[in-house]
C-alpha cells in the first residue's frame, strides 16, 4: 500500500509532529506572520492559488491561537479580590 511519504503506523497516520508543536503564543504569530508573508510574495508573483492556500493556513494557527488563549484565560480563573470591611 502507498502511503505517499506521511509516515503510518499501524495503519493509522503518524500525528506526532502535528500534535506535538510548540503552541506559544509568540510562536504561534511568528507562524501566523510568515504564512501571511508568503501570501503577499504569492500574490505579487500573481500565483493566485498559492496565495489563498498561505492565507488558509494563516488562518488555521490565528484559530490555533485563539484556543490556546482562551485555554489560558481560563485556567487562570476569576480573579477575586479580597473582600474589604464597609466602614
Amino acid at each position: 500500500m502507498k502511503n505517499n511519504g506521511i509516515h503510518t503506523m499501524d495503519g493509522h497516520r503518524n500525528n506526532f509532529f502535528r500534535n506535538n508543536f510548540n503552541k506559544s503564543p509568540h510562536n504561534l504569530e511568528r507562524i501566523i506572520e510568515k504564512y501571511k508573508n508568503l501570501a503577499k510574495e504569492a500574490l505579487g508573483s500573481g500565483d493566485k492559488v498559492l496565495h489563498e492556500n498561505y492565507l488558509q493556513h494563516s488562518d488555521h494557527y490565528a484559530r490555533i491561537l485563539s484556543e490556546v488563549n482562551e485555554k489560558n484565560v481560563s485556567s487562570e480563573g476569576p480573579k477575586t479580590e479580597p473582600n474589604k470591611l464597609s466602614e
